[in-house]
Parts: C-alpha cells; sequence; structure tokens
C-alpha cells in the first residue's frame, strides 16, 4: 500500500485447467478521507514552524541538551495511580507504536526519549511538566513537539497513522474559561492559522495541545483553566513553574494528570555540550579551563552556576572570546557567576546572530531601556509593569502643555468658523461655552495621569456586559416613542429620522451605563452624575473585569484600549452631537443644527476617546521618555519583544522581568 491515496497493487491466480495458470495483476486506489488530509497538511504546517524555530533557538545544532526529568515530589497532582489508570478503564489508549506507561516507569524517570513515550503511552493523557526559572522548560517541550511529529511522521500504514494525533504548541492567551469551552476556544485559536476541520480533529482526539506559560496565567483564572482542561477530549500537556503550579487550588488540579519536574544539567553534559560548538583553533586556554573544571570539579562555582540551561545558553551566545570566561572564572560564588552571566543577558538576545532576523532594536537600546524600566521599578518597589501607569513616568508640564495647545488651536479654528457662518446667538454662545468647559475638563482629566491609574477595562464585555446591548437598544426605541408622541400631540410630528437621532444618547447611555463604560462617558449629557474615569466605583453588581476572568496577555490589553476605547469614544461624541444638533437646527435651521453638532460633539469625542484613553497617553509618554532617555518611540512594540526573546514575562495585563535578579542587576547604575 503506497501513496498519499492508499494505492494497493496485488497479484491474484487464476488456474483454467490442470497445469495451466496465469498471474492477473490488480490494482486499486483507496482515497483518503477529508480528515486524514488535514491532519497531515496541520502535521506539515506545524513541524515546518518549529524546525525553523527550534533552529533559531540554538536547540538543534550543536546537538541540544540531554533533557532529564524525574517524577514531581512537590504534590501538585494527585496519585500517579490516576494517570496510569492500572486496573481501571484507560481515557488513551497508548499511541501507534508505543506501549502503556507504568508507575515503574514514572518514578525511574528518564531523558527526552523517555519523555516521549510518557507523552505517547500515559492513559490519562494528562502531563503537567514543571520547574523553575531558567530550567528549560519550553525548550524541553519543543523538542517533544518534533520527536512526536517524526514519529509519527515514520509511521507507514495510513491507518495508524491516522491514530497518533498531531501536537501543537500555544499559549493559553485568549481564553475565558467560565465562558468558553476548552475546545471551542482551541478551535478559534487553531482556525486562525491552519485553517477548517479544526473541530473535527479537536474532537476526534486527533490533535494534543501543549499549552507553555501556564505560570503566566493570572492567578485569578488558573483554577478555572485546569478545571476546564481537565474534561478536554484530546491529549494535554501543560508547562508551568513550579511555584504557580503549586498555588493553584487542590480542588481545581488535574486530578489524573501526573507531574514531571526537569532536573538540573549534570556539569559533565554541560562540558560536553560546551566542547560541542564551533570552537576557534586553538581552543582558549580559559574555554579549556571552564570544561575541565565542570568535568573534574562539580562542586565548584562555576559548575554549579551551569547546572541551569538559562546560564549555558547566555554563556554559549557570548562565546569563547568574549573575556567573560576569564571573569566568571575568577568568581568565588555561584551566585556572583550567575549575576555576571545576567548582566550580559541583554546585550546578547539583542546581538544579530548569522542566519537569523535581524533583531529591531540594537543591544545598546534595549539594554539602555530596560535599565531605565528596571530603574523606575525599584524605585516603586514592585516588580509588575503596569504599562497603563507608564503616563506617570513623563513630564507632566509638558504633556499638559502640547495637549492645551493642540486643543486650542482646534477649537480657536472651530470657534472661528462658528462666528463667521453662525446666524444665531445661541451658535456663538455654544462656541464660547463649549471651548472654555473643554480647557478646564481638559486640564482637570490630564493632572490625573500624574498618579498611577487603574485599569479601566480589557474587553468588550467590561464595556457592554451580557443583556447592556438589549437594554440600550429597548430603550433607545422607548425613547423614540415618547418623543415622536409628545412632538405629536404638542404641535404635530416630527421628521422621523429627527426622532432616530436625538433618541441616541439615551439608547447609548443605557448600554454603557450597565457596565464599566459609564466611566468612559462620565461627566457628560449622557452620565452626568457618574464617575471621572480615573475615580473608584462601586463594582458589586458588575460581573468580573475581563483580567480576572479571561486569559489576556498585555498585548489585549494594549489592542483594547486602541481599538476599542477610541471607536467608543467618537459613539459619545456623535450621540451627544446629534441630540444638541437636532435640538439647535429644529430652533434656528439647518446650518446652525450642523454647526452646534459638531461643536458640542467633538468635545465629548476627544475627551473620552483620546484624552482618558490611556494607550494613547502611554504612547505620548514613549515620545517623550524616547527624547530624555533614548528608549524607543513604540514602547509597547518594544516590551512584546523583550516578552519574546524571553527577558519580560507576562502575568496576565501585567510585564516582569523574567527573573528577579535579572531587574535588579539592571537597576544597577550601568558601568
Amino acid at each position: 500500500m503506497t501513496g498519499s491515496n492508499h494505492e494497493f497493487h496485488g497479484p491474484a491466480f487464476v488456474q483454467y485447467g490442470p497445469g495451466s495458470v496465469q498471474e492477473i495483476t490488480t490494482s486499486y486506489t483507496l482515497a483518503t478521507s477529508p480528515l486524514d488530509r488535514a491532519a497531515d497538511k496541520l502535521a506539515e504546517q506545524v513541524y515546518a514552524w518549529w524546525d525553523e524555530e527550534a533552529g533559531n533557538r540554538g536547540l538543534l545544532s550543536p546537538a541540544p541538551l540531554p533533557v532529564r526529568w524525574q517524577l514531581s515530589e512537590a504534590g501538585v497532582t494527585a496519585r500517579v495511580a490516576a494517570a496510569t489508570a492500572e486496573g481501571t478503564r484507560r481515557r488513551f489508549t497508548p499511541l501507534p507504536g508505543a506501549t502503556a506507561v507504568t508507575e515503574e516507569q514514572l518514578r525511574a524517570g528518564g531523558g527526552l526519549t523517555e519523555l516521549f513515550e510518557v507523552y505517547a503511552g500515559l492513559a490519562s493523557g494528562r502531563i503537567l511538566l514543571v520547574g523553575p526559572e531558567g530550567s528549560g522548560k519550553t525548550a524541553a517541550v519543543v523538542l517533544l513537539l518534533l520527536d512526536a511529529l517524526r514519529h509519527r511522521q515514520d509511521e507507514p500504514d495510513p491507518q495508524r497513522r491516522a491514530r497518533i494525533p498531531v501536537p501543537v504548541l500555544m499559549s493559553l492567551n485568549g481564553w475565558e474559561p467560565q465562558e468558553e469551552r476548552p475546545i471551542d476556544w482551541a478551535v478559534r485559536r487553531l482556525s486562525r492559522r491552519h485553517g477548517h476541520n479544526v473541530r473535527e480533529l479537536l474532537k476526534a482526539g486527533r490533535i494534543a495541545l501543549l499549552l507553555d506559560g501556564f505560570d503566566e496565567v493570572a492567578k485569578e483564572v488558573r483554577a478555572d483553566a485546569v478545571a476546564a482542561l481537565a474534561a478536554a477530549p484530546y491529549r494535554v500537556l501543560l508547562v508551568s513553574r513550579t511555584v504557580e503550579a503549586l498555588h493553584t487550588p487542590g480542588q481545581a488540579q488535574l486530578g489524573d494528570a501526573v507531574a514531571l519536574a526537569l532536573r538540573s544539567v549534570r556539569p559533565a553534559d554541560a562540558a560536553d555540550h560546551l566542547l560541542r560548538l564551533p570552537l576557534p583553533d586553538p581552543v582558549p586556554e580559559a574555554w579549556r579551563e571552564l570544561t575541565r573544571r565542570l568535568v573534574e570539579q562539580p562542586n565548584s562555582a562555576v559548575a554549579k552556576a551551569l547546572t541551569k540551561p538559562l546560564a549555558l545558553s547566555l554563556l554559549r551566545e557570548l562565546g569563547p572570546d568574549s573575556g567573560t570566561v576569564e571573569e566568571i572564572l575568577g568568581l568565588r560564588g555561584s551566585r556572583a557567576v550567575e549575576d555576571r552571566l545576567l548582566d550580559h543577558a541583554v546585550r546578547a538576545a539583542y546581538t544579530p546572530r548569522p542566519g537569523c532576523k535581524r533583531p529591531r532594536y540594537s543591544p545598546e537600546q534595549a539594554e539602555r531601556t530596560l535599565r531605565y524600566i528596571a530603574g523606575r521599578l525599584t524605585e516603586e518597589n514592585t516588580y509588575d509593569l503596569r504599562w497603563w501607569q507608564i503616563p506617570c513616568w513623563g513630564r507632566p508640564r509638558t504633556r499638559a502643555l502640547v495637549s492645551w495647545l493642540l486643543t486650542i488651536w482646534i477649537y480657536l479654528g472651530i470657534s472661528t468658523f462658528m462666528f463667521m457662518f453662525g446666524t444665531s446667538f445661541l451658535t456663538r454662545v455654544t462656541a464660547v461655552g463649549v471651548s472654555v468647559g473643554a480647557g478646564i475638563d481638559l486640564a482637570l482629566r490630564l493632572r490625573q495621569l500624574n498618579h498611577p491609574q487603574p485599569l479601566q477595562s480589557a474587553g468588550w464585555r467590561d464595556v457592554f456586559p451580557r443583556g447592556a446591548i438589549a437594554a440600550g437598544v429597548a430603550t433607545w426605541l422607548g425613547a423614540i416613542v415618547v418623543y415622536g408622541g409628545t412632538r405629536w400631540f404638542l404641535g404635530g410630528p416630527p421628521p422621523v429620522w429627527m426622532c432616530f437621532l436625538i433618541t441616541v444618547p439615551f439608547g447609548l447611555g443605557t448600554a454603557m451605563g450597565r457596565g464599566r463604560g459609564a466611566t468612559l462617558m462620565g461627566r457628560t449629557m449622557l452620565a452626568p452624575q457618574a464617575p471621572s474615569p480615573y475615580e473608584p466605583r462601586e463594582e458589586e453588581f458588575l460581573p468580573s473585569p475581563t483580567s480576572e476572568s479571561r486569559v489576556i496577555d498585555p498585548s489585549d490589553v494594549w489592542r483594547h484600549h486602541v481599538r476599542l476605547r477610541l471607536p467608543l469614544g467618537l459613539m459619545v461624541g456623535a450621540a451627544i452631537g446629534s441630540f444638541w444638533g437636532c435640538v439647535s437646527g429644529d430652533l434656528g435651521g439647518l446650518v446652525p443644527g450642523i454647526v452646534v453638532g459638531v461643536m458640542t460633539g467633538l468635545g465629548p469625542a476627544v475627551r473620552c476617546g483620546v484624552v482618558c484613553n490611556l494607550a494613547v497617553a502611554t504612547s505620548f509618554t514613549a515620545v517623550q521618555l524616547s527624547r530624555s532617555e533614548g528608549t524607543p518611540v513604540r514602547l509597547m512594540s518594544f516590551l512584546k519583544d523583550a516578552h519574546e526573546r524571553n527577558l519580560l514575562r507576562a502575568t496576565g495585563p501585567v510585564y516582569q522581568f523574567r527573573h528577579a535578579r535579572l531587574q535588579e542587576r539592571l537597576a544597577r547604575p550601568a558601568k
């Protein structure tokens, strides 16, 4: 049986009489199912992506560090017997070519080969891979994924290959466990890149999810995510730091999962790995001395420091000719060696390497930016980088001056237009009153940005909770009936279009007032009694904010403020402008109505969509910091890039330095 369409060739023998035999060769084709083709295509795409990514991360050449693991003794999962299902019904049968995993095998531990055997033969199909920071968890999972894909590719029998799931590595980002089933979330994530048939593949267990960064999930969401994954119909492997896994509530643990802990690198393995690197000829004496100590003095400071894959990767990227090797050989404690390597972490991450995409930022700019951020966080006595509080770092006087000048010019131009073409006293009074009021309100709101601000919202549900839109539409339709009936009773029916426009604020105000959007439109005619966007509000009757019920990262919150809050500000301004424009047009004519509508709507639109938008304030502050500190103008893009280079980690909407000691080292004055 050969070929993608399962072509079958076989001989047949026909006997016509005594001693008369004729051989006839037959051939026919068994068509593959669409699900088989979809799985094979998905496997090709995943392998191509991660094979290239593993090469960029230096996991393939030279030979990767040996992966060593043991059964975790931290107590983050239930009994091992629940995972092996010995004597009970198995949830997942072993993959073709694999055997059922026993408790003795798990307790024996092993390397990457044994890790694949656990993945392929564990009855529960639930693995929790834990380890401390810098222990190489992500690298181990990438290598496991490539081994699993090769195992699938090497299976010649299409029917057996169809029973081997396609492993997919991704983060938990974007999932709301309380509202969305894990299979629906996985379909939504995978369909964006891999097209159709994803749901059928997941339901059939033909996709296995390797979920990295469980420790980056906010603690409010972690328990719900684990509880939901326990019932998923596919194999699941979670990757987490040991501490975060321990802090997951016990009642929400993966009851039938097995917890495997990565072990430290053996000094002899570290020496062998360093000697396999492309080295100059002759090999520098310091490099020879370093590898000799790893083998002959496993308890030395250098050997203890290089038991973590992170330290080894930093040393490898620095190279034997960097001069760092001579420095660390003279240090006495392992902590001092780690600190010296961390001092070079930023430069190593942003140094261009042959065969890899050139970094968008130079090592000098990256180090300068991260040193400034580390210094600010240390001054504030925190490890959490909340980007929406970055506006506090700018110069408030400069921000206020520029904002006031822009506001003055905008309103001066519109006021001039109104005085030139305004035909009524109401139009001119509106021009002066709106300009003065907008300037005062702008000054008060900009003053609030000098102090740390709370996270206002992180998703559509925060602004429009369930039922808010329906309530807003009902209020709008009711207001149309009341207004039209009142006008008809007093003197004649108004135009239909006016009934719809003049009542828009009532519907929009009701919809936004039922959620956290009330603070966005606070102190406007839509919500005159609502608090300022920067004042605390009683929220006991509102649903949990998105940041506490959904797996998000800082990029999600940033996009929310850019893509949602700017249009909402325009909606608020348009609603208010339509009301006053209709009132003025009804009294003074079409031209005054249009002018008054534009003037009265522009102020709330700018105030609600721009001035109160923390993304806009952060971008403005980034420009200030770029001029004064030399940081990138697109600061949020830089933070995302630093996260991808493993210098920062995301915990919910908050960034943190990947290692607390890295922040401490960067906060020190540069030499």
